[in-house]
């Protein structure tokens, strides 16, 4: 991220990594912008949409024509989760940056749970704990699997790596994203990864996520990329790879 004049910083970013969410991005971004300040200098929005192909861009531009506290970015064409975290991230200019789902799945009540937390910790991470509404059985099972291998593999000892709500101070933002480079949905096991190897305290806050309809999570196909991408980080850190900053990465 490069430096932003002194009027321009907001108080948080919000970033919400899209690919094809035109039916459920509107609700998501209406939630957001009833919850928070109208003011610009306290809250922005980030759309980053990651080669859409279903209306996504023009309904992300429609909204942010109506409220200037929403910004759409774009990708040239469709990356990954884990690229569009990392370029919304990259163009975030809130002193607090925080990631979070374009489907609705955390509202700004479990947000502004993470948002406090950075109170205590430059880095805080959503934890699903218990019981989660909606969320079907095969999905409650592999979540504790997943984070069981990513124990085993990267000595991550947080209860839910694969949250899909994390926030950073800026510092820590910088540091973090800078040195990332899974573009796939292993992107969290890393930038956690990395937040260790920073030595930046992560904390983990209880967090209740809403299942939605559509989801583009297929376990069998996504759990084997995932695993994939896991060893790679593993890998990579043996190397020494994230000692060093990246070139920044750059969207349409």
């Amino acid at each position: 991220m490069t430096a932003r004049p002194e009027a321009a910083v907001s108080s948080l970013s919000i970033v919400l990594p899209c690919l094809d969410e035109a039916d459920r991005l509107p609700g998501t971004l209406a939630a957001y912008l009833a919850h928070f300040p109208p003011s610009r200098a306290e809250v922005e929005l980030i759309v980053v949409d990651d080669g859409s192909t279903d209306g996504t861009s023009a309904i992300a531009d429609q909204i942010a024509a109506a409220d200037p506290r929403v910004r759409v970015v774009r990708t040239p064409r469709n990356h990954g989760k884990g690229y569009a975290v990392r370029v919304g991230v990259q163009a975030a200019q809130g002193e607090l940056v925080v990631f979070t789902d374009a489907d609705g799945s955390y509202g700004p009540d479990q947000l502004e749970r993470v948002v406090a937390a950075l109170d205590r910790a430059p880095v805080a991470i959503g934890a699903r704990l218990g019981a989660q509404p909606g969320v079907g059985s095969l999905r409650r099972l592999a979540s504790p699997v997943f984070n069981r291998v990513i124990w085993l593999l990267l000595g991550l000892p947080f209860s839910d790596t694969q949250c899909g709500l994390k926030g950073f101070r800026r510092g820590a933002a910088e540091a973090v994203f800078q040195r990332a480079r899974v573009d796939g949905f292993a992107f969290d096991a890393e930038v956690l990864l990395v937040a260790g190897r920073l030595g930046l305290e992560v904390v983990e806050v209880p967090v209740t996520a809403q299942e939605r309809q559509g989801s583009r999570v297929r376990l069998r196909g996504d759990a084997l990329r995932m695993l994939a991408d896991v060893w790679k980080v593993r890998r990579a850190a043996a190397s020494g790879a994230y000692d060093q900053t990246r070139v920044r990465d750059v969207a349409g």
